[in-house]
């Protein structure tokens, strides 16, 4: 009995924070007002299938974005083609090319040719409902507001398995993580897939988000963990709206996601450790640096829980090792009953997400954090067509019939 009290002041411990964002969360509501701005659209696009990224910018122009900056690599010259053959008779759209496709480069030049006082970042493979840029551009009614994330789901998930498991973590992310920060203005990590700033606020610190090393390494991904911090560091708030729905390509094949993972825990690592020991994180509200603390430190305190389980096996305790397991599982659901409200069937995915999250991705946690200093997109490569399992031709049905009234919408931006 004494041997397991470790393990239940953790879960104690964890269970109280988790307890008290639900709390922040439920009294969380988007910024609903009639502030308009006009808004720059920026997007690299690097190895991008050509349909998703055609797709991507017509939802984009119906939506209102005063101008739309495509920034393609000089290497490309089949999409650098297809999309002037696509995109030259809409005078709201222009594509600029470089020789050096990196993506913080390629935002710099994005950022640096936008004519407008807001600036909308946005992956290539990114689609937005209808009425996004509307719903963003309000929290910018408030002076003290330097970026607005937004809500994300993913394309195609009725189709994969790994679609599904992403969907299920971003749902945990913004129905419950996102928006308890978001209460005190400042969330950690403002997604670059779809994220709104202030033009002159980013135009000051782009030398900081370009030129950014991590011990003696250039950077090469991260841009969207650097710049929330850099923002965040500048005084500004960073908040989100949960009514902003942007939809997004995934990977449908396992190499892909965990491919994915690998990256994005790479950059938490870096982005939230230099947050840390240059005191920045603890500028922040008290939930903000709460929740990098506890994804800094979430492997090391699952470990703890798989070590007694190690000890009860050795014991031969199988009624422990059973409780734990239960325990475990009900567990995850109960943090997902938000994603699992939305989507009831999922709930056959509970031992499988279990599984991945606690076990998988903790052992990807750990290796990352011993590599956190290798610099790499992995996903896009120059010998890749397109990034890894994320081709149009990965879904189940048609771009235009995969996902919710965004692209029913997209054709509409025409010119």
């Amino acid at each position: 009995m004494f041997l397991w009290l470790p393990f239940g002041f953790l879960g104690i411990i964890s269970w109280s924070v988790w307890l008290t964002r639900r709390f922040l969360t439920a009294l969380y509501k988007p910024v609903r007002n009639h502030h308009r701005e006009p808004a720059s659209v920026v997007a690299p696009a690097y190895r991008e299938d050509p349909d998703v990224l055609e797709t991507a910018v017509r939802s984009w122009l119906a939506g209102g974005a005063a101008e739309v900056v495509i920034v393609l690599p000089e290497d490309e010259p089949y999409n650098v083609a297809r999309a002037h053959a696509a995109f030259d008779h809409l005078r709201r759209v222009r594509l600029v090319t470089t020789g050096d496709p990196a993506k913080r480069n390629s935002l710099e030049i994005g950022i640096t040719a936008a004519a407008h006082p807001i600036v909308v970042l946005t992956d290539s493979d990114t689609i937005w409902e209808p009425d996004l840029l509307r719903n963003v551009l309000m929290p910018f009614a408030d002076p003290a507001v330097g970026g607005v994330g937004t809500r994300q789901r993913v394309i195609g998930v009725k189709g994969s398995l790994w679609r599904r498991a992403a969907d299920w973590m971003l749902d945990a992310k913004y129905l419950v993580y996102t928006p308890a920060m978001a209460r005190k203005g400042a969330v950690s990590c403002l997604s670059g897939r779809t994220v709104a700033y202030r033009r002159e606020v980013v135009a000051e610190v782009l030398p900081d988000l370009v030129n950014e090393t991590f011990l003696g390494r250039r950077c090469v991904s991260g841009d969207d963990g650097r710049l929330t911090w850099l923002v965040l560091n500048k005084g500004y708030k960073t908040v989100y709206q949960s009514n902003a729905v942007a939809w997004t390509m995934m990977p449908a094949n396992a190499r892909g996601f965990f491919m994915q993972r690998v990256r994005w825990s790479r950059n938490t690592y870096r982005c939230y450790l230099r947050a840390t020991f240059r005191g920045w994180l603890f500028r922040q509200p008290m939930i903000t640096r709460v929740s990098v603390l506890q994804g800094m430190l979430a492997p090391f305190s699952l470990t703890v829980g798989f070590a007694f389980v190690g000890f009860a096996a050795a014991r031969g305790d199988l009624l422990s090792m059973g409780l734990w397991a239960c325990w475990i599982t009900c567990g995850r659901g109960i943090r997902a009953i938000d994603h699992l409200r939305r989507n009831p069937r999922n709930v056959v995915l509970l031992p499988f997400m279990t599984v991945n999250v606690l076990f998988v991705l903790t052992a990807i946690k750990y290796y990352t954090l011993l590599t956190m200093n290798r610099q790499a997109w992995i996903t896009r490569s120059e010998d890749r067509g397109v990034a890894e399992g994320q081709a149009a031709a990965t879904l189940a049905r048609p771009l235009s019939s995969s996902m919710a009234p965004a692209v029913a919408e997209a054709g509409e931006g025409v010119d």
